[in-house]
């Protein structure tokens, strides 16, 4: 999925792949489709675009941010409006009745900081601005809270898509490849001289000499079976 987005994002022009990118993050604020929007790959990829020189990181954390924003607002709005219908809609039903209310229990004490937190975990984000319109939690509460950790989130995603392509591209530099292919040859080198060492019997280990049995003018002549014993 991963090829097919960059192929994506990457045959158009920038600005049509910024006007994607938002569109894809705006989706994701739907209770039907939002779940399955990959907007993690879509941030990783927009920001690998962005290291190999097709998009511009800053805008892109700016468009994604504004998005997500955006997206958190019309959330806001769609649960305002539906108020205690949600609970009972296709996926509100989903959820126990005690989750629901503990839901809005923590919704009312947090506010901002639980929508700050949800934008980090994949479906929370999406179903915690709904709750806070559905709970009548005032927008002002949230509003700070919701730029900030879109900000923050769009700077984590994108800026990790951008270093890692940005370091690999780095590391097909000629330089970068001619370091790794003398480190290698050397790696080579030091391999086939230590296996040369251990089968060679010149370098072998020197073993304990052998005690040596004693000289035959030492022994004691032992007369054969049958003679008689001398005097």
């Amino acid at each position: 999925m991963t090829d097919t987005l960059a192929d994506v994002l990457g045959g158009v022009p920038a600005p049509a792949a910024y006007a994607l990118l938002a569109a894809a993050l705006l989706i994701e604020s739907n209770l039907l489709f939002g779940v399955f929007v990959p907007t993690l790959t879509v941030m990783v990829t927009a920001g690998a675009l962005a290291g190999a020189g097709h998009l511009d990181l800053p805008v892109v954390v700016a468009v994604a941010a504004g998005s997500v924003v955006t997206a958190d607002l019309i959330g806001y709005g769609v649960g305002r409006r539906l108020g205690g219908r949600l609970r009972t809609s296709r996926i509100g039903r989903t959820i126990s009745p005690a989750a629901w209310t503990r839901s809005e229990s923590v919704m009312h004490r947090h506010g901002g900081r639980a929508v700050a937190v949800a934008r980090f975990v994949p479906l929370l984000r999406t179903l915690v601005p709904h709750l806070a319109g559905a709970t009548g939690v005032p927008y002002r509460r949230i509003a700070p809270y919701s730029v900030g950790a879109a900000v923050t989130w769009a700077c984590v995603e994108a800026g990790g898509g951008y270093l890692a392509a940005h370091s690999i591209h780095r590391m097909s530099t000629p330089v970068t490849v001619t370091a790794l292919a003398v480190v290698g040859l050397g790696a080579l080198v030091v391999a086939a001289r230590r296996r040369r060492g251990v089968g060679d019997p010149a370098v072998a280990p020197r073993r304990r000499r052998d005690v040596h049995p004693p000289d035959q003018g030492t022994r004691a002549s032992v007369p054969p079976a049958g003679s008689p014993p001398q005097v």
